[in-house]
């Protein structure tokens, strides 16, 4: 078999054709793409502009865009997609921020019940119109050990969850009595403990949540018409701690509740 090379010994073949030169309109773009970053675009916008792919403006607001999305991101610890969505105007930061606040207390508080709390002597209110002295001794899934806290020999009782409307401390006893609110329509109704949730106003986490992250002062509002007014100092799953006007607080339970709403100016004093 014969061996062909080429000059110099080399292996002959094909040559390759010689490298033209980039044409005058390759050029210009070059130069374009060129000045563009010296202006301060990223290499990807000044390629698009240069292409005619998007207009120097339209290439100056991305740019700005992305910058405020990594500002966002950065500061926030928001991932990049979001912070874009937020920097376009599509996601709104404050309720972003307050969605993650809220997810956050949930996580360490929504299985928080003051039915856990041992040797604290409590005023519960319960259907019937009823505030009785209790110590909580056991917290079962749907039931409650009790023991009358004025009696240390009374018997343990045992009483269903949703028979509960709201409690307090029991040393905070004048200072809730004294700004306790009743709806006289609701007060006046015969009124069972709702034991459906379906049957039960629907207040949810989020709008909870929102006014306890913007310190909001609220209304709550029981099934037998009890009214507390205060900000919310914290929730759980099942009960809502209200921060009331004297410096109390008072938990509400959420299968109780007949209302919730921001309190109007003339309720907040």
């Amino acid at each position: 078999m014969q061996d062909k090379r080429g000059p110099r010994g080399k292996p002959g073949g094909p040559k390759r054709p010689a490298k033209t030169d980039i044409t005058p309109e390759q050029a210009g773009r070059k130069r374009k793409i060129e000045e563009l970053q010296r202006q301060g675009l990223t290499p990807a916008l000044a390629q698009g502009v240069a292409n005619h792919q998007l207009s120097l403006n339209d290439a100056v607001v991305r740019m700005q865009r992305d910058d405020e999305a990594a500002r966002i991101a950065q500061r926030h610890g928001i991932d990049h997609p979001l912070a874009v969505q937020i920097a376009m105007g599509h996601a709104d930061l404050e309720v972003t921020l307050t969605s993650r606040r809220v997810a956050a207390h949930l996580e360490v508080n929504g299985e928080r019940s003051i039915f856990d709390s041992r040797d604290v002597a409590w005023s519960v209110g319960l259907y019937g119109h009823a505030t009785r002295p209790l110590l909580f001794l056991q917290n079962d899934r749907y039931e409650v050990s009790v023991r009358d806290a004025d009696v240390p020999t009374a018997p343990v009782e045992i009483v269903h969850k949703t028979h509960v409307k709201y409690a307090y401390l029991a040393a905070d006893y004048k200072l809730v009595r004294k700004h306790l609110e009743y709806d006289k329509e609701l007060r006046a109704q015969a009124t069972e403990p709702r034991l459906r949730p379906q049957d039960r106003y629907a207040c949810s986490n989020r709008k909870i949540g929102t006014w306890w992250d913007h310190k909001t002062t609220v209304r709550l509002k029981t099934a037998e018409g009890e009214t507390f007014t205060g900000e919310i100092a914290w929730f759980s799953r099942f009960e809502v701690a209200l921060k009331t006007r004297a410096g109390a607080e008072v938990v509400v339970f959420r299968h109780a509740l007949a209302d919730a709403r921001e309190a109007r100016r003339e309720e907040k004093h």
